[in-house]
């Protein structure tokens, strides 16, 4: 081992100067650069770790426990990954299939620690899955078995919200009740836009998996109603529709988010932020999302619950009627509406709606919704980005590529844009030292979602047309997600030896509970996304990769989002298969700050 000893790494390494989060807590740490998935391998798939240059030609694994050698293999020849600034060698135990907990040695070199087998994935699937559960409002939370966390009743003052405005609908001070839903992130503010691509994204890993999902899978804490006939995931997905439901309107928008008009302070808890709460804006890119989620609602609960699935789909409706009746792309803004809470700016709505004409007639095979796809042919076909709250182009793509009975030639033109653009997301990965898909653009604000979406599209690329080399790909961003990465962090937290210690996170500062499953930004190498990840990148010279403070006060690179966190329930829930746990097997084994100090 280096200097005999592992290496002891500040969590805060390197950033004490910025002053911001105090005192760093110490983390025992694995050599430097042994870059491993911290949480595990499955069998059958393609296995690797990446290690920076030392000299050694040679690496092996060794049972965690015993240190007895189990597989000897060659390092590949150092290649320089532009990314991250190092040279890397590759060790492949593919072939490696014993399951079992393994450390990589490299010469003196000692990795973290990581699983091997048939369902490393099930811990982390599930836990991420509950984060929605504990990141509900509006109910009483009692999580007394698995992360100790107790809420009395969050914002309990939405039952009576205030229209922020005035418009033919609304006059401003009118009293709605927006109870319910998920928070949306790290604040308490809940948006139609995240909330609408949030559940989109766990109804569609239902759809492709619905064997991965079950009853009693979630082990919902005390306080948490639910319907038994369902499987749980259905059941915090209904959750969120229910609050949707109330931030309609009568014509079919939606009013666009609710918060305080101030952000709240860290120490206040969803139950003790008794700050008033306001309605704000109407913007049609995010009714559309309401919609596209509503339409694939009505397809997945169908065989579950009949009726439910119809009113869904008559507010899916509801919706069209409205987008249809009102054609420009509209985003409300008002005076102080962003004082106490994100913008979500999206004001060409082109892709949403598209996006929900193609769930639409997924859903139900009606024409007309095929007829506006047509009219929209240019824009349907143009080469996708990876999907996110402000482009949904993608998941129109992929909703069109598997409706039955369509169009024959406008449905082949859509699955060569979106085939092309997934082959484009495999050639990326396959040319970067870590396997990430991110070419050096995408580090941004959400790198890490940026990364997972990409993968996800390639499962759904899948589905489409099956090709090893995606689901390959999409694991490697799991790899990626989980520490194979040039900072050897894992940016879900919970998850491996090394997750966020120090989420922007108010429940968790408010009340000490520290809840896993939570997809944190990651690297964000655009200066200006906060005060410390600015202070950061001026201070020294910082690799784009590694462009990322595990600290409370960054919130463009430690921050987690619902629809962050979405990209890996999808991804994890496709590989995990479903095991009957109880509360002790995922609740976490190590203790983590309660609070920054």
């Amino acid at each position: 081992m280096q200097s005999k000893k592992r290496l002891c790494r500040m969590v805060l390494a390197g950033i004490a100067m910025l002053g911001t989060c105090g005192a760093a807590s110490l983390t025992e740490a694995a050599d430097a650069g042994m870059h491993v998935d911290q949480v595990g391998y499955l069998t059958g798939h393609e296995k690797a770790a990446m290690v920076t240059d030392s000299g050694e030609t040679s690496f092996k694994l060794v049972d965690a426990k015993t240190d007895k050698v189990v597989y000897k293999g060659s390092l590949s020849a150092a290649k320089a990954d532009a990314m991250s600034e190092e040279t890397l060698q590759r060790a492949d135990f593919t072939s490696f299939n014993t399951p079992g907990t393994y450390k990589l040695k490299v010469g003196n070199r000692e990795s973290y620690p990581f699983a091997i087998g048939d369902n490393v994935y099930a811990v982390p699937a599930v836990q991420t899955l509950r984060s929605f559960t504990l990141s509900r409002s509006g109910t009483p939370i009692n999580d007394k078995d698995i992360t100790g966390l107790k809420v009395k009743n969050g914002h309990a003052q939405d039952k009576q919200a205030k229209v922020y405005f005035t418009d033919k609908l609304n006059k401003k001070g009118d009293i709605v009740d927006v109870s319910g839903g998920w928070y949306d992130a790290g604040d308490y503010g809940k948006y139609t836009t995240t909330a609408g691509i949030a559940a989109a994204e766990l109804l569609l890993a239902y759809e492709a998996h619905p064997d991965h999902f079950t009853k009693g899978q979630l082990l919902f804490p005390e306080g948490i109603t639910y319907d038994k006939n369902l499987p749980d995931a259905l059941n915090e997905v209904k959750y969120e529709f229910d609050f949707m439901k109330k931030m309609m309107r009568k014509d079919g928008s939606t009013f666009h988010k609710v918060s305080g008009a101030q952000w709240p302070g860290f120490d206040k808890s969803p139950d003790s932020d008794t700050q008033e709460r306001f309605l704000y804006g109407n913007c049609t890119a995010s009714t559309a999302m309401y919609g596209a989620s509503l339409a694939i609602g009505a397809r997945v609960y169908r065989g579950l619950d009949a009726a439910y699935a119809k009113q869904l789909q008559k507010d899916a409706d509801k919706v069209w009627n409205y987008l249809s009746k009102n054609k420009k792309s509209l985003y409300r803004v008002d005076e102080g509406q962003e004082s106490g809470s994100g913008p979500y700016d999206d004001k060409n709505d082109i892709q949403e709606r598209l996006w929900m004409a193609a769930e639409m007639f997924r859903t139900t095979g009606d024409k007309k919704y095929e007829k506006y796809l047509r009219e929209n042919k240019a824009e349907l076909v143009k080469a996708p980005g990876f999907f996110t709250w402000d482009n949904t182009l993608a998941l129109a793509q992929f909703a069109y590529a598997m409706s039955k009975n369509a169009d024959a030639s406008l449905q082949s033109d859509v699955k060569k844009a979106y085939l092309d653009y997934a082959d484009f997301i495999a050639d990326k990965i396959s040319k970067d030292g870590f396997g990430c898909a991110l070419s050096k653009d995408e580090y941004t604000w959400a790198s890490t979602k940026n990364a997972m979406t990409q993968g996800d599209m390639l499962l759904m690329a899948y589905q489409i047309e099956p090709k090893q080399a995606y689901v390959e790909g999409a694991l490697s961003q799991i790899h990626y997600m989980f520490g194979r990465n040039s900072l050897d962090k894992s940016f879900l937290t919970g998850a491996g030896a090394n997750p966020p210690e120090h989420p922007h996170n108010r429940i968790h500062e408010s009340t000490g509970a520290y809840v896993p499953g939570l997809l944190v930004g990651g690297p964000n190498a655009v200066s200006g996304g906060d005060p410390d990840q600015t202070a950061y990148l001026a201070s020294k010279h910082v690799p784009t990769a590694k462009s990322y403070l595990d600290v409370l006060t960054s919130w463009s690179t430690n921050e987690y989002a619902i629809d962050y966190t979405g990209t890996a329930a999808y991804a994890l829930s496709w590989f995990a298969k479903p095991v009957e746990f109880t509360a002790s097997q995922i609740k976490l084994t190590r203790a983590f700050p309660s609070v920054t100090k």
